[in-house]
């Protein structure tokens, strides 16, 4: 494996660790937040914050960790349908889309920085960078991400896409979400 890819693997790796970090974190303070409120005369304002900014960093940490397992919704009609070269052509085309919209994500980010600086926080009093920067640093990561799957062997998600896709849903099946026998 060439060691941009090595490199980009490893940094999802610790990537992924951060957003975990943030995702115990988050749920925490949620419950800090809500313990406060019936065991306390005044629930803690901070930890509502101090929540609402780690879910933010949360979504820009574990986005490029989707992407490079191929975790992202995607509405995907056409690609079954492709033989193995053309499979990958329409996979690189979305790749570089995506790898153009982060990019994109990261330099409109860093701008917004510029005026995220210029604010603090009210119940935490930190400069509003803090928070904003998850947006910069998140696109940079997409990129990436998106890079080295461009670069990349094809992807195991696509491989593992049966051949032939089914027109309709069988006869007697129930659609899904819908309530089935035994859920009344």
């Amino acid at each position: 494996m060439p060691l941009f890819l090595r490199l980009t693997r490893a940094v999802v790796r610790v990537v992924e660790g951060l957003a975990a970090a943030a995702l115990a974190g988050l749920a925490l303070l949620v419950c800090l937040q809500v313990a406060g409120r019936y065991l306390l005369p005044a629930a803690p304002t901070w930890t509502e914050e101090l929540a609402r900014y780690l879910q933010v960093w949360l979504v820009f940490l574990a986005a490029p960790v989707c992407l490079d397992r191929g975790m992202h919704l995607a509405v995907d009609y056409l690609t079954p349908r492709l033989g193995g070269r053309r499979r990958r052509f329409a996979e690189r085309c979305v790749l570089g889309l995506v790898g153009g919209w982060s990019l994109a994500l990261a330099i409109l980010g860093a701008r917004l920085l510029r005026v995220a600086a210029l604010q603090t926080t009210p119940a935490l009093g930190i400069s509003m960078v803090w928070p904003y920067l998850a947006v910069p640093v998140g696109g940079v990561l997409l990129a990436l991400v998106a890079l080295a799957r461009f670069l990349g062997p094809p992807t195991e998600d696509a491989a593992k896409v049966p051949a032939k896709v089914p027109a309709k849903i069988p006869a007697g099946a129930a659609p899904v979400g819908s309530a089935g026998a035994g859920s009344e």
